[in-house]
């Protein structure tokens, strides 16, 4: 009977459980005080946040984003559990230039500012509380939040307007090769049946930045951390190209041989999806490659 009581009352004490048990739980008090803070210092920036993951399409992956830092997090619990979280006094400088970014941004009115600054801020209470240690555990899934954040609109047109005129360019080019007659005058394609317009929606950000994330979040789950990681992500730039000039060009074949009625309507939305599945197979491909590239070169190496 007193066996029992007293592991009882070990399982109780903190002090009786692992060093980086224990030190966890004492952690685990000071969380909603600290989430308290941030929820005053952040929530109407969050808010909007939110708003702007709901109405721009550009950005609807962001709520994907926090879900997947937390589930890379949860990945680790186990390598996390066993550390003993010391805190650091490099914390305290990253901390408070997180929260001079925040209010740099307030006064600037730069939301991208305020937004990336919560990571900051995030990246400096890590190391505060929890230290070095840890704050290499979870370095990753914080650096992923990035994602989260809407560019900031000068960076935004800046890749925009290239994509648009490039996309053009290509699809130009390729109807002309097929035998269509075209005439390109800066990103408007004329045919002899339709124009076509190479908008900011049609430039393919939306699936350059959706892409990227993913491939980013690909190759950390299932590829060895070098070369073919930077490859892998790095691809993502020339798939989203070749998609979207293909997604142009189909439309304009199809507004050419059966009308701009059926160019328009379904088919584009249809053509949007259709984009994001084959720069996904293209994604399966080159990952497929690389993998072959290693093994070739590990059988050289043996």
């Amino acid at each position: 009977m007193a066996t029992t009581t007293g592991n009882a009352a070990a399982v109780l004490d903190p002090d009786a459980l692992a060093p980086g048990a224990s030190s966890w739980v004492r952690v685990a008090w000071l969380a909603p005080l600290v989430s308290l803070l941030l929820s005053a210092l952040y929530g109407p920036t969050l808010v909007l946040l939110g708003r702007q993951w709901w109405d721009d399409s550009n950005y609807t992956h962001g709520f994907l984003v926090p879900l997947f830092s937390g589930y890379l997090v949860w990945r680790q619990r186990a390598r996390l559990v066993a550390l003993a979280p010391r805190g650091s006094a490099l914390g305290l400088p990253v901390l408070l230039a997180g929260i001079a970014a925040l209010l740099l941004g307030d006064v600037a009115a730069e939301l991208f500012l305020m937004r990336a600054s919560l990571i900051v801020v995030l990246a400096g209470l890590v190391l505060f509380h929890l230290g070095c240690a840890v704050f290499r555990v979870v370095l990753f899934p914080l650096a992923f939040l990035l994602f989260m954040v809407p560019l900031p609109a000068i960076l935004f047109y800046a890749i925009t307007f290239p994509l648009q005129s490039l996309a053009a360019q290509q699809a130009a080019w390729a109807l002309d090769l097929l035998g269509v007659p075209v005439i390109l005058d800066g990103n408007v394609i004329h045919l002899s049946q339709l124009t076509l317009g190479v908008t900011e929606a049609c430039s393919g950000i939306r699936s350059l930045i959706s892409l990227l994330g993913g491939a980013v979040a690909w190759a950390y789950l299932a590829l060895p951390a070098g070369w073919m990681m930077v490859l892998f992500v790095a691809s993502t730039v020339p798939i989203t190209i070749l998609a979207n000039a293909g997604r142009v060009i189909s439309t304009g074949l199809i507004g050419q041989w059966f009308g701009v009625e059926y160019a328009s309507g379904f088919f584009h939305t249809f053509s949007g999806w259709a984009v994001f599945v084959f720069a996904f197979i293209c994604l399966f491909a080159v990952h497929g490659l690389l993998r072959w590239a290693r093994g070739r070169l590990a059988r050289r190496r043996a």
